[in-house]
């Protein structure tokens, strides 16, 4: 197991900053671009390996979040229908995960089946929003990444 951390900017028009490793050094950079219909981010990894583009679909019930790696592979992220608190899957064609946990407290973890993969959780009485991913399995590192870009997202369309 390993962490990565995340600290977003109080005061911004689009998302623009790092993810970081336990030691404190930029491991990928996320970039959201200004559009006027739905919303565009770039993962980007800073050693030049492949990256994400998440894209929002518009004209969706449910949020509903296209990611595309750079290889070609893609697979989707959703919010399904529910009464009792939010339920977010990723949808691939090899795999599906999904999530659990509290929302609202931005606290939750990510299964592949009954396989534990990661754990999401929001750090409060911070300046600005601070996250930290602890990855279990690190074939799912950037799928992780990309859930918390799509639940982060989804939460401030909510609030606002």
């Amino acid at each position: 197991m390993y962490q990565l951390f995340i600290k977003q900017k109080v005061f911004k028009l689009t998302d623009h900053y790092p993810v970081l490793d336990v030691d404190g050094n930029a491991v990928y950079y996320v970039d959201q671009s200004f559009q006027l219909l739905g919303d565009h981010f770039r993962l980007r990894r800073l050693d030049g390996k492949r990256a994400l583009s998440i894209n929002r679909e518009v004209f969706t019930i449910l949020p509903r979040f296209l990611v595309e790696n750079d290889d070609g592979t893609s697979f989707r992220v959703s919010q399904r229908f529910s009464l009792f608190g939010k339920k977010i899957d990723l949808e691939s064609d090899d795999y599906n995960l999904y999530l659990r946990g509290s929302f609202w407290d931005y606290n939750f973890d990510v299964y592949e089946g009954k396989s534990l993969v990661g754990r999401i959780q929001k750090r409060f009485l911070t300046w600005g929003d601070s996250f930290v991913i602890d990855v279990y399995d690190s074939d799912f590192e950037e799928e992780l990444l990309a859930l918390l870009i799509c639940v982060d997202l989804i939460q401030d369309r909510n609030n606002s």
